[in-house]
């Protein structure tokens, strides 16, 4: 399996770049490196090397800072505006409450997508039987090649050959 490179100068383009346009949108830059604390902590905490949970989270966890971004927009964009929001209990709680969706999500859709997969399976395996024991009252018992009883399994205490 080939080695993926590592990006040359992803430093040097944070620092020409991100840093400057940061500096320039202060209290934005404020609000959000705040704000996002739980987004920092899901890439910290991933071992995932696709890292999937900063993505759940930080996604919903933007979403939960956004209003109180465009809020910052509309009206006044410094520092005590953005201290203003911190303030308020409130914020706290949608920028937060948001990114703890993201961690329920995370966590919950695989379970569930898993258990409707086994169930897909144990149904698909039903039909099969079924499709087993017509066929074998129809041919009778030696097209099964095993030793076969009418519910669509194995006799009691036989194997198949090759178990």
């Amino acid at each position: 399996m080939a080695r993926k490179r590592k990006k040359k100068g992803g430093a040097l383009t944070l620092i020409l770049l991100i840093i400057p346009a940061a500096l320039i949108v202060l209290p934005t830059s404020i609000l959000f490196g705040v704000g996002m604390i739980p987004t920092i902590v899901a890439y910290v905490v991933d071992r995932d090397p696709d890292k999937s949970a900063p993505i759940t989270v930080g996604g919903l966890n933007f979403c939960g800072c956004m209003p109180f971004a465009i809020d910052l927009w509309k009206h006044q964009h410094t520092i005590g505006a953005a201290a203003k929001i911190f303030a308020d209990p409130l914020a706290w709680m949608v920028m937060y409450s948001a990114a703890a969706v993201g961690w329920g999500l995370y966590y919950g859709i695989p379970p569930l997508v898993a258990g409707m997969e086994v169930t897909r399976a144990e149904k698909r395996v039903d039909v099969l039987k079924q499709k087993k024991v017509a066929l074998v009252q129809e041919w009778g018992p030696d097209v099964a090649g095993d030793y076969f009883d009418e519910s669509g399994g194995f006799e009691p205490g036989a194997e198949p050959e090759g178990a």
